[in-house]
């Protein structure tokens, strides 16, 4: 008896081109990693949960940051010049 694969012409014992190159990328982006983080004195091979702390910090704070900026409430100054453009309206309608 027969198997057959998922896919014709498979062998999951022969290596795979996309693997390979995927593997490539991967190892690639870990040592651009190790690049612009070698000179904090962090190394994601010897500490990685260090490293995403960090990192996890760092978007929390830029969150943060992003957050109250949007929010921002309107300064008095904004408020008084909101009511002088108003003021024209009100005046004819009464």
């Amino acid at each position: 008896m027969t198997q057959q694969g998922g896919r014709y012409g498979y062998k999951p014992h022969e290596s795979n081109g996309m693997a390979d190159k995927a593997r490539e990328l991967g190892e690639d982006a870990l040592d651009r990693a190790e690049e612009w983080l070698a000179p904090v004195g962090l190394s994601i091979r010897e500490r990685p949960m260090t490293v995403l702390a960090v990192i996890g910090g760092i978007a929390f704070a830029a969150g943060a940051v992003w957050m109250l900026r949007n929010s921002r409430q309107p300064s008095r100054y904004d408020a008084l010049v909101e009511t002088l453009s108003d003021l024209p309206r009100r005046v004819r309608g009464r």
